[in-house]
């Protein structure tokens, strides 16, 4: 019975320790504008071969395909139900005083220091990922002052086997984009990354005081 365990726990390892290690491969491109459009696939193992799944989005129908170890299955062909928010949720979106409150609570971090510290684990995080992007298109949000600040992180970001050509709108909130996505990555290593972005002083601040018996961040920051 002991030996039973021992070879059950040694499997499990091995099992655990190749799901962390074997390269994860994706590959996704698509359309968002009036509604969403995208063919995607994400394969992982070496060549992807010991696991795939394939997924094609259209407005009212989505297409899932799954493989394992090269045998393959259709697990979704049916056309799917768009999900319409609830008058709660729509009365929740649209109410002015929430969204003021979200805003307060996110731009109350948005200084120097939390985009430096942001910036560089963006580019360990993209390093990681192996990212090759192609984004073109409009986008343009109800507050122009985020526009511009996406504007200028698109700018300062400027990250390898990146094409982006995007146009700010500040006039009005709009969205018109067209673009592929390629990479690959290892899990380990983006969980190891992923972590040292949440430890950076900067970042730790948002999330540690809420942990902290539930206090809330201070929002005396200053502005840069």
């Amino acid at each position: 019975m002991i030996a039973v365990i021992i070879y059950t726990l040694c499997f499990l390892a091995i099992l655990v320790g190749i799901v962390l290690i074997a390269p994860i491969r994706f590959d996704l491109e698509g359309e968002l504008g009036e509604s969403l459009s995208f063919k995607g696939r994400v394969g992982v193992g070496w060549a992807g071969g010991i696991f795939s799944f394939n997924l094609i989005h259209q407005p009212g129908e989505t297409q899932g395909e799954l493989g394992i170890l090269g045998f393959k299955k259709l697990i979704f062909p049916k056309p799917g139900k768009e999900n319409k928010p609830s008058p709660d949720n729509k009365k929740d979106k649209d109410d002015p005083k929430r969204r003021r409150k979200s805003k307060g609570s996110l731009t109350a971090f948005l200084n120097l220091e939390f985009f430096k510290a942001v910036k560089k684990g963006v580019h360990k995080l993209v390093r990681a990922l192996h990212l090759k992007i192609n984004l073109s298109g409009v986008y343009g949000f109800d507050d122009p002052a985020l526009t511009g600040i996406v504007l200028g992180w698109i700018y300062a970001l400027n990250i390898k086997n990146y094409s982006i050509n995007l146009n700010p709108d500040f006039t009005e909130e709009v969205i018109d984009l067209k673009g592929s996505l390629q990479g690959w990555l290892i899990p380990l290593q983006i969980i190891l990354t992923a972590i040292g972005i949440l430890l950076m002083k900067p970042v730790r601040a948002i999330w540690w005081p809420r942990i902290k018996f539930g206090k809330k961040p201070k929002e005396d920051v200053k502005y840069a």
